[in-house]
Order: C-alpha cells, then structure tokens, then sequence
C-alpha cells in the first residue's frame, strides 16, 4: 500500500530531527515535570517564526516570551488544560490565533493540517494526560489516515520532520505510536493554531 507524508511547509529535518531553517525544532520535556503543553506551543511557536531557539536557552528581552514563561510556571508538575494553553497562547496573540475544535473534530483537524496550520493535540490513557504538536498527515492510498506529531516526551528522529504519530486518526481508534510502543489513546481536545494576517505597510 502506497503511503505519502504532508508536514507543515516551515519544517525540515536534519541531524537532530525536525528543523525550522536552521534551528533545531524539538525540544523535549523533563520526566517528571508535566510540562508537555508548554513544549508544545514553544515548538509551535518556533514553526511560526515567533520564537527562537536560543531565546529558549539564553535570557531573552522578548517580553512576550517572559510572559509566556510567568504562565507556564504556574502549571510546572500539575500539567495543564485547553484554557491554561491558552493563557499561554495570550501574549502572541496578535500573531497566533487559537481556536478549540469542538465538533468534526477529526476532519477539522485533518482539514486544519491540510491548510498549514499547526494543532494541539490533548490525549489520555487511565495513567496519564499528554499534549503533542500535530505537524502534518500522513496519507494511506490516497486518504488521509494519520497525524505526525512532535511529542515532547519522545527523542528526535533523526532525517524525519516528526517523531511519533497518532494512527488510526480518521477510523476513530487513534494510538500513539513512538519508536518504542504503542498505545490506544481518547482524544480529549485539539486547539489549531494559525498565523494571524498582518496588514501590508503601503510602499
């Protein structure tokens, strides 16, 4: 069977796994820390042009960036919701729009992926709550049939754009699938996020 992969047009892939330009893509969260949203939507952020990587490692002036970390701290080790990503999401909000899906959330993800937006994507298991970045499709003869994700509790791959998957997304029995296992998931909540249009400055 013939399978096609469709990532966001920004992204790349190198040595270290996903790239945006230059700049490592990834970026992986502590074990213990429930902190998977915040790496989401950093990485998100980075995708759009709105972060840079170094900015994540050396002080940065950029105080949206600061005010984003205030927020996340709140949520270090309780892990967080759709409205606390949110709240994360605020101060680039002039840049990146936030919108939850509510209904025909499996095609409007697909159709949200399609269009070269990116998505939050929150699933559960009877252990744990997790967040991963949804980054492109990936196509089953023709039809989509899967999410790639960047998940923040995997390594990076190296050469691929990606470094998991959510199978089984258009049959309605999705499972993450890491390079290591793979498990059935319920699908709790997707935020897509989309670059805002800015206006032309007249020349």
């Amino acid at each position: 069977m013939q399978h096609s992969y469709h990532c966001h047009p920004r992204l790349g892939a190198g040595m270290h796994g996903p790239m945006v330009g230059n700049q490592r893509l990834h970026v992986r969260q502590g074990e213990v820390d429930a902190t998977c949203g915040y790496h989401c939507v950093l990485m998100a952020l980075m995708v759009f042009g709105q972060v840079r990587r170094n900015a994540l490692i050396w002080d940065t002036k950029d105080a949206r960036l600061v005010a984003l970390r205030k927020v996340a701290q709140r949520y270090y080790f309780d892990g967080c919701e759709v409205e606390e990503l949110q709240q994360q999401l605020a101060p680039y909000a002039e840049r990146v729009h936030c919108k939850e899906v509510r209904s025909r959330v499996i095609e409007r993800t697909l159709d949200a992926l399609e269009e070269g937006h990116l998505c939050l994507v929150c699933f559960s298991t009877e252990r744990y709550m997790h967040w991963v970045l949804a980054v492109g499709v990936r196509c089953e003869a023709g039809e989509r049939s899967d999410l790639l994700v960047l998940d923040p509790a995997m390594a990076p791959i190296p050469l691929v754009p990606w470094n998991a998957m959510l199978t089984g997304w258009a049959s309605k029995q999705p499972r993450r699938v890491v390079a290591t296992f793979s498990e059935r998931v319920n699908i709790d909540a997707v935020l897509v996020l989309s670059p805002v249009a800015q206006p032309q400055e007249d020349e």
